[in-house]
Order: C-alpha cells, then structure tokens, then sequence
C-alpha cells in the first residue's frame, strides 16, 4: 500500500482481551477518532483474510488507521486463531466474540451503533463476515443491537465440491481464473481443507444457507482475474433478489489479493477508496445517520 500521511492525534488505538465462550481470550485492536467529548462514531469490526491460516492484528494496521479518519468509523481489529492448528469453527467463533465484544462496549470505543454496525472481511475474512451476519440476525443477543451493514471484499461463499446444480454455469471462474496470480484454484481448496469441516456445511460455503432474508445491507468488492470472482457475484445477486440492499464494485483483470501485492497502482488506490465510500454508503442507510 501506498503510505498515506495521518496525523498520530487524529486518532486513538487501544488494546483489549476479549474471554472467549471456551474461556480463553482474544486479542483485539480498537481506533477511533479524535473528537470532542461526547461525539460518538458508527462502529466496525474488521477480519483479516489470510486463506484462513495466516494474518494478525498488524495485517490490515495501518489502512485501519486512514479508514478510521477519513470515514469517521471506530473500528475493531480482531486477532482470531489460525488453522490448522485451530480448525473450524475456532476463528469463526472467536469473530463472532469479537462481534458481541463490539456490541456490548460500544461506548468504549465512542460508538453509537445506532449510527451504523457494520461487519467487515476480505477473502477468508469475507467468508466468516458473511457467515456471522448469518449468525447474528437469528441471535437474540442482538436484538437491540443488529448489524446494519456488512462488507465483503471478494469473498469465498462456497466451496468449490458443493456448488449447487442449478448455479454451475454461473460459477465458472474457479475454472477460468484456476492458475491466476497471487491465489490460484488450488491455493483455495487448500485453504479450505485445513479447516478439517463438511464443505457442504453453510458456515462453510455460506452460499447454501437456505435463507437470506433479514441479513443487512451489503457492500461488495471483487476482482475480475479471481478464482472466487462468480461466487461472489452470485452471492449479491442472491442478497439482492431477496431484497437486501447491495452495492457491488468490480476491479477488471485484477487477481485475488492485488491490493496488498500492489499497492502502488492505480487500481488499488481506487480499492481503497471504494472501501471507505462503501462504508460510508452504509451509515447513511442505517437509521441513526452519520451525525454526531
């Protein structure tokens, strides 16, 4: 990425541990910015990608920080355990703490999550994104306090085994795009396999859950020379003809992951850029606004 001039003042950082359900605990990293006393912020939870095995709390650091001060968003890095030392569900899990952690010290981080809650992953990262906002809107927990957004940043939706019959002639790009740069078919399925679960499980391949109504407004971004590109047109045209409000941006010709490799170009810019204006695009959907 190119390194963005920000202001150290602009913002604030804190670290937390957050007890898991098993009683263990995660490390988190919270931002948000500067402000006037009193002055409260929509709130984001952020997951790294890393094919499910690699990624920390440093991977997504620094575009966390300009996110932070050029949207206007307290933001929740979260450092969820890795396969294959840590199989499924152990890193969707401790997401989904992290998840509830955000709901219930909003006002830690200077949210007011009726300006906007949102989910966001990449990649892997996307995958557990789409399945915790699945999680959440049947979660009583969050009853008072559902997501009202959720991004996702060329996610895996469904296993390459389990596409279901009936959408095979549209998910031709694990085929098309199997020996692309940066991530390949092969690299994907590999990612997969050290999660050591059922493909055929929706927590999986999140694009076989049998509903989809309810689940909140989405924000897509997904590169044309990617194995995963047409799960994830698929999975916002199947949000959109079950009335969720999506808006999808397509970066032609660029490989999965292209934005970290190369970040210097134009194109990865723009990724960026799109990034903050699909998450402002999503507070002004939620009901409470982007004001203060």
């Amino acid at each position: 990425m190119t390194r963005v001039s920000i202001a150290a003042d602009a913002y604030h950082v804190h670290e937390h541990k957050v007890s898991r359900d098993d009683g263990g605990e995660i490390a988190i990293r919270t931002y948000y910015p500067a402000a006037e006393e009193g002055v409260t912020f929509p709130a984001l939870l952020a997951i790294h990608g890393g094919g499910f095995m690699n990624g920390d709390l440093e991977m997504e650091d620094y575009f966390l920080r300009i996110a932070c001060v050029d949207a206007q968003i307290a933001v929740v890095n979260v450092d969820y355990r890795l396969a294959p030392e840590n199989p499924y569900p152990a890193g969707l899990n401790d997401t989904y703490d992290a998840l509830k952690w955000t709901a219930r010290n909003a006002a830690l981080i200077h949210a007011d999550l009726r300006k906007g809650f949102i989910i966001s992953g990449k990649s892997s990262g996307g995958n557990f994104a789409a399945v915790a906002a699945h999680r959440a809107k049947n979660d009583l927990f969050f009853a008072e306090t559902p997501l009202t957004g959720q991004i996702l940043q060329m996610p895996a939706v469904c296993h390459p085994d389990v596409v279901p019959e009936h959408l095979k002639e549209k998910l031709k790009s694990m085929e098309e795009c199997k020996n692309a740069p940066i991530f390949t078919r092969q690299q994907m399925l590999n990612a997969y396999a050290i999660l050591k679960a059922d493909p055929a499980n929706p927590e999986i391949s999140p694009l076989l859950y049998p509903s989809f109504a309810g689940l909140p407004p989405t924000y897509f971004q997904i590169c044309g020379m990617d194995p995963a590109r047409d799960e994830g047109l698929v999975y916002a045209e199947t949000l959109q003809e079950n009335g969720v409000p999506t808006k999808v941006d397509i970066y032609p010709g660029a490989p999965h992951g292209f934005s970290a490799v190369f970040g210097r170009t134009n194109l990865a810019q723009k990724w960026n850029r799109d990034y903050k204006d699909g998450v402002r695009w999503l507070v002004s959907l939620s009901s409470g606004g982007s004001k203060a």
